[in-house]
């Protein structure tokens, strides 16, 4: 008899009210087609443009939906440790606000839960992004590959894991390289992985704020502190039980 499907969407919003709205439509046309049973977290990270008001207009109008707000910007790692003890499913998913992901490939990402333990995202059209973004995902990926021995095609995607596997999992990177971190040592502990390619489209309103100099350098710190922790220190937090 097949698992239930049932996950938690995390979804992050920092001053995203002009494209919170079809990220959750996105999230929840998706998961409905897919899953067994959702639930659509939206963590307001402080917003000062809207953003906590819409996303309590959309929890009221979906029992699916839950608006939880922070007390001031806190960052994204911060607001996915708050989602995280706020689940209430088996899985847990980590989607952008900012409707940078095809509807399509969201039902599809959601769609591969329990093909392995972790559900890996990549990008597979990477020409739809911009050209310095497609150079730092490609450098970064082939250092982590080179340093820790896998062949993935992406470190910084929208991972889906277990519950208990993703509380488990260290999450002190800075910035958004907290997923890489969760990862390499997920894949070192030996939990089973299935890549997922998704398609790439263009916000609709704003910028990313994944992107900076300041975040190039905590990747790099990120990855030498994991290599550090695997290599040298033995350390692994997630393994198999």
């Amino acid at each position: 008899m097949a698992t239930a499907r049932r996950v938690s969407v995390f979804l992050p919003a920092y001053n995203e009210v002009d494209n919170l709205e079809g990220a959750v439509a996105d999230v929840a046309w998706a998961a409905s087609q897919v899953l067994d049973e959702y639930e659509i977290l939206i963590i307001d990270d402080g917003s000062t443009d809207g953003t906590g008001a819409l996303a309590d207009r959309l929890a009221g109008a979906n029992p699916h939906i839950r608006a939880i707000h922070q007390p001031r910007n806190m960052g994204i790692a911060a607001a996915y440790e708050r989602a995280l003890d706020e689940a209430k499913l088996d899985h847990f998913s980590f989607l952008a606000a900012d409707g940078e992901i095809a509807r399509e490939s969201v039902r599809d990402i959601l769609g591969s839960v329990g093909r392995a333990a972790i559900v890996a995202p990549y990008h597979r059209n990477p020409r739809a992004r911009q050209l310095h973004r497609r150079l730092l995902t490609w450098a970064s990926t082939a250092l982590v590959n080179v340093l820790f021995g896998q062949r993935m095609h992406y470190y910084q995607g929208p991972c889906i894991y277990p519950v208990a596997l993703a509380r488990a999992l260290p999450k002190t990177a800075g910035g958004f390289y907290f997923l890489t971190q969760m990862l390499i040592h997920a894949l070192h502990a030996g939990y089973s992985c299935v890549e997922v390619g998704l398609v790439h489209v263009d916000r609709t309103h704003g910028r990313s704020k994944a992107v900076s100099a300041k975040n190039v350098l905590r990747a790099l710190r990120t990855i030498a502190q994991a290599w550090w922790a695997i290599h040298v220190s033995g350390v692994s937090v997630a393994r198999r039980a």
